[in-house]
């Protein structure tokens, strides 16, 4: 989970192809998720940016970060199990991973 400084100029709600910047320097692919995550907190939670870096594993916690949006994946929405949601983020990361192979080309 990313903190959202107030002030800062954010796209409409949903999943994103993106690239997360740490404070090295170091850029990681990214699939983030900016809203209100609505199959957990229903249409009116506030919203909430998570980013899921492919490929790394490590603690980011307490770490500030530059999110660089690249591409609007899909809206977010309401799945009707965990499951279900599940295999979604499976098939944003995979897009994600994609996408962002080619932008770094």
């Amino acid at each position: 989970n990313v903190a959202v400084p107030s002030g800062l100029a954010l796209p409409a709600e949903g999943i994103y192809a993106c690239f997360y910047e740490r404070p090295d320097g170091t850029r990681h692919p990214a699939a983030v998720s900016y809203g209100s995550r609505p199959t957990f907190e229903g249409p009116d939670g506030a919203p909430l940016l998570e980013a899921h870096l492919i490929g790394f594993s490590g603690d980011l916690y307490g770490e500030e970060a530059r999110v660089s949006f690249v591409e609007r994946l899909r809206a977010e929405e309401h799945f009707d199990s965990v499951p279900a949601l599940v295999a979604q983020m499976r098939a944003d990361v995979a897009q994600a991973q994609e996408l962002l192979a080619a932008e770094a080309d």
